[in-house]
């Protein structure tokens, strides 16, 4: 479940953060959907990555907790089913799925256990979870100046984003029956869209770190930490995001 703080804008991330399903599709080839299997979309978004799993010839469903994001992904893809559901707590779905794909969500909750414990229940016996998601030091020299920002003018920081460890992410679905077949961590520098690109990076994905401030509040705050970043973060080609990436593939026993 996304912090009740954490909201999403479907407009800002599909026209400005494309950059997150981009990423995303080089996952796919962990998870090699083929034709008539059922892949389960776990934190969906706007549909991009679920469309993509559809072309290959699967039976695609997508699930994500925010009502916008929902939204907008059926209104892209009409032929595609999604579902507002919270990854915690995911409803009866039909039949067992072969797969469960979930890009660049699991940082944002804060308890596996109930997450893994649903995806040994809708997967089959020997269905495979694939998974991508922030690893440890994801983003930290923005978070150090948001932090740094916030402690100037004594603002509360929320960090409602969770870097764990490899080890830490997968133990709660080797305890829900899960065995792990691969790992990978690394880094991933990330160029911004737009001379905008860190202001709206913050706007997107930190205003759940602020949530004593209102919005024009929150904004005069993230315009300071864009400043605190340009040495280091902007170059010739624009902003860049200090990306750290992790990947798991598991399968249901």
């Amino acid at each position: 479940m996304l912090p009740p703080s954490q909201a999403w804008s479907a407009d800002l991330y599909d026209n400005r953060h494309g950059f997150v399903a981009r990423y995303g599709g080089a996952l796919l080839d962990w998870l090699a959907p083929r034709p008539n299997e059922r892949i389960l979309d776990l934190g969906c978004g706007t549909g991009a990555l679920t469309d993509q799993i559809a072309q290959r010839g699967a039976e695609a469903i997508g699930v994500d907790a925010s009502e916008p994001m929902i939204a907008r992904a059926r209104a892209k893809y009409p032929a595609l089913r999604f579902i507002h559901a919270d990854a915690a707590a995911l409803p009866d779905l039909g039949a067992p799925f072969d797969g469960v794909f979930s890009n660049a969500v699991l940082h944002w909750l804060p308890d596996l256990a109930p997450v893994a414990a649903g995806l040994a229940r809708v997967l089959r016996h020997g269905g495979r979870f694939v998974m991508e998601c922030g690893g440890l030091a994801c983003t930290a020299t923005i978070l150090d100046a948001l932090r740094a920002a916030c402690a100037a003018h004594n603002v509360p920081f929320a960090d409602n984003i969770h870097f764990r460890s490899l080890a830490t992410l997968a133990a709660p679905f080797e305890e829900a029956g899960f065995r792990i077949i691969r790992t990978e961590w690394f880094p991933r520098d990330t160029l911004l869209e737009g001379p905008d690109g860190m202001f709206n990076w913050l706007r997107m994905f930190r205003r759940g770190s602020l949530p004593t401030l209102s919005e024009p509040e929150q904004d005069t705050l993230f315009a300071e930490t864009v400043e605190r970043l340009r040495p280091t973060l902007f170059h010739a080609d624009g902003w860049h995001a200090d990306y750290t990436r992790q990947r798991l593939l598991a399968i249901r026993l």
